[in-house]
């Protein structure tokens, strides 16, 4: 699997006319599509003009790159993080999910945009960088779920499944709030875990997780 160069990582968005571009262009290409969007309508909606976008951005494609590498590896590196931090397995879980939660709180227009890009059409120049943050994603999904199965919580020919229902909870929870104008009420990633993930337990229950506040979609009547 090919690896993203660390050299992409150059913090571009320490101005507030750069962190305006990010934010126009995400939710222009979360509304219309990469493809479908110009740099002339986002200078246009940002305020600015084309020099000033190349200035800080180098292209269009350099725009999207800035909305997907660092904010990935923001994600992955806070989910390292928690794995590495001593703690019962199953907040370890719950901490997981509450970082996927959060980065689709923190800008839902990148977010959506992030989330296109994994799942619609491939972006010119970003699918190889795509594939990398799935997998580095997944295997920190494996991990958390391998400490769960050392624990005795779930058994081992069990783990891929547990492994397959969070990764399922976590899509389908993310994609309500940002597409579906649910609401993020605390507590849903702690819930998860206790009330869903603990039905591949191995013969106990474990105690209730304490921490990890994380929020889920609940709509209003």
């Amino acid at each position: 699997m090919p690896e993203v160069d660390r050299a992409q990582l150059t913090d571009v968005s320490g101005s507030e006319t750069a962190r305006e571009i990010l934010r126009v262009a995400a939710r222009l290409f979360s509304g219309k599509g990469f493809d479908a969007t110009s740099v002339r309508e986002v200078v246009e909606a940002a305020g600015v003009t084309k020099p000033t976008l190349y200035y800080h951005f180098g292209s269009k494609e350099g725009l999207a790159q800035a909305l997907l590498t660092r904010p990935m590896h923001r994600l992955i590196d806070e989910i390292r993080a928690g794995l590495d931090r001593p703690g019962e397995p199953i907040r370890h879980l719950a901490e997981q999910i509450e970082s996927h939660f959060a980065f689709c709180r923190e800008e839902p227009d990148r977010a959506r945009f992030v989330y296109g890009l994994f799942f619609g059409p491939n972006a010119p120049g970003l699918s190889a960088e795509v594939a990398v943050y799935g997998g580095r994603l997944n295997e920190l999904l494996n991990e958390a779920v391998r400490g769960l199965v050392r624990a005795g919580i779930v058994p081992e020919d069990r783990a891929r499944r547990c492994a397959a229902a969070v990764q399922g909870l976590i899509t389908f929870y993310t994609a309500d709030y940002l597409y579906q104008g649910a609401n993020l009420e605390a507590g849903l990633a702690r819930r998860l875990v206790e009330d869903v993930l603990l039905g591949f337990a191995a013969g106990r229950s474990p105690a209730p997780v304490s921490g990890a506040e994380g929020d889920g979609p609940s709509r209003d009547p």
